[in-house]
């Protein structure tokens, strides 16, 4: 049952809170968390993509998550509110978004209590999860009011004009610890002063810099093997040699035209090459083609590591090392398989790696809390004590380790990892009363026929236990 009056209460089979808002004056966010979900009547454009940026634009997973829907009977919805909106209906029947709707509350309740002060882990954070519960891909869109001509509708409401490049440096960050797996989908170039892609290409003059060129060709006549610019060639209506005052008739005869040459009006200078410059309706830099950014443009999919990620919650990796001392970060686990998958090349010998996974109910880690910390600290130790030596060990995303047995076959790491398994399980069970946390187990060969991120993506999908 609502607590205060929030738009219209759509009639639903179920017990979800739905409403339509087709009156955006005096609207409180904060009421947005009292729904389960929103439709937004289209009819006042500019109204309802204000209230919906306010929406998405917040740090608060229970509004910035909540589906909404755009109700509209025509199809010229701009593409900012598509990107971000759950679909477009074109009535208020629950069929119409029921599909929708279902997996995305059933995506959120999989969420994890995650907190933070960094704004970037936020940021990221929210990126992560608001894709990872819609089974979207990050994809960007075309438009003129961004510097670079495209954007990604979720970040441009954290970063605006002035910061783009950070913008780009968000997804970079994700890419780089493999929480999403680029595709192509342009090339732009990029005033380096300003990041903007709004761009003047000119010709100049080789020797003054001036942009005021004209362009005429080069004739070349062939009794005397003069060579110079057309316009030395016309005498009224005929074309005559300066240099031997011969008339030109019949090109391929008389004269051909090998080139195109450039005139300077302002110093007079001929050149067949101009120099190429840029300048940037932005900031006004005036640069060399060269000295701009080329920015490759993707869009992006979470990998299986990046939906760990959204379901656990990202957390500063700084803190997660301080904690689990003898552990690695990602990155640096990523590397030692990379190298353990080349000295397997090298050697024919044959490795393992392995996860243990915790499966957290969403409602239970909401409320554990420290403990849950302090849990995990005891596993890590447990983990440490169980495993070689030479083991390589990670912990990601608050809730799974990561194991690079060198030259431990799959059975072997196969049975300690049974073995940690029931061990932790029972630990879990002893400390945390009616926690339901479960614990998942795999294990995978290390050979020379697969890299490192497709180990990754494999190992992490434990919905089997080994």
């Amino acid at each position: 049952m609502a607590i205060t009056q929030f738009g219209k209460r759509v009639q639903t089979q179920s017990d979800k809170e739905i409403y339509f808002i087709s009156d955006y004056r005096e609207l409180d966010i904060k009421k947005v968390v009292i729904s389960d979900g929103l439709i937004l009547d289209y009819a006042d454009k500019e109204a309802c993509y204000s209230f919906l940026k306010l929406i998405r634009s917040s740090f608060i997973e229970s509004i910035y998550l909540v589906p909404v829907f755009i109700l509209s009977l025509n199809d010229d919805i701009d593409e900012f509110t598509k990107a971000l909106s759950d679909g477009v209906v074109k009535s208020l029947s629950e069929e119409t978004f029921e599909g929708s709707f279902h997996m995305i509350d059933q995506r959120i309740k999989q969420l994890q209590t995650s907190d933070t002060n960094d704004l970037v882990i936020r940021i990221q954070n929210k990126v992560l999860r608001y894709y990872y519960t819609r089974q979207k891909r990050i994809a960007p869109i075309t438009s003129v009011k961004s510097h670079t001509g495209y954007t990604y509708a979720l970040l441009s409401l954290h970063y605006q004009n002035a910061n783009t490049e950070d913008m780009f440096k968000i997804l970079d960050e994700l890419e780089t610890k493999e929480y999403v797996r680029p595709r192509y989908e342009d090339i732009v170039h990029l005033c380096s002063n300003c990041y903007s892609a709004f761009i003047n290409y000119r010709e100049v003059c080789s020797k003054c810099g001036s942009s005021d060129l004209y362009m005429e060709n080069l004739i070349h006549h062939f009794v005397c093997a003069k060579v110079g610019p057309e316009s030395d060639f016309i005498t009224g209506n005929q074309m005559v040699c300066p240099k031997c005052n011969k008339l030109l008739h019949h090109i391929g005869v008389d004269y051909d035209k090998p080139s195109l040459v450039y005139t300077c009006n302002n110093c007079g200078h001929h050149s067949q090459e101009s120099v190429m410059q840029a300048a940037c309706f932005n900031c006004n830099t005036v640069q060399s083609v060269d000295a701009l950014i080329d920015r490759k443009i993707n869009n992006y999919e979470l990998t299986v590591l990046g939906e760990e990620a959204a379901i656990g919650g990202l957390a500063p990796e700084e803190r997660k090392d301080a904690e689990l001392t003898g552990f690695v970060g990602f990155s640096t686990f990523n590397i030692f398989l990379k190298y353990e998958i080349e000295r397997i090349k090298a050697t024919g010998k044959v490795s393992s790696i392995g996860v243990l996974a915790l499966r957290t109910p969403s409602a239970v880690s909401s409320n554990l809390g420290v403990k849950y910390q302090s849990v995990i600290i005891e596993i890590a130790d447990f983990i440490k004590n169980a495993t070689l030596a030479t083991d390589i060990l990670s912990f990601i995303n608050n809730n799974t380790f990561l194991i690079v047995s060198p030259d431990n076959d799959k059975l072997r790491l196969e049975s300690t990892l049974k073995n940690i398994q029931q061990s932790v399980q029972k630990l879990l069970n002893s400390n945390i009363e009616e926690a339901s946390i479960t614990v998942k187990i795999k294990a995978l060969t290390i050979d020379n026929s697969r890299e490192h991120n497709d180990l990754i993506n494999d190992i992490l999908t434990t919905n089997q236990t080994v």
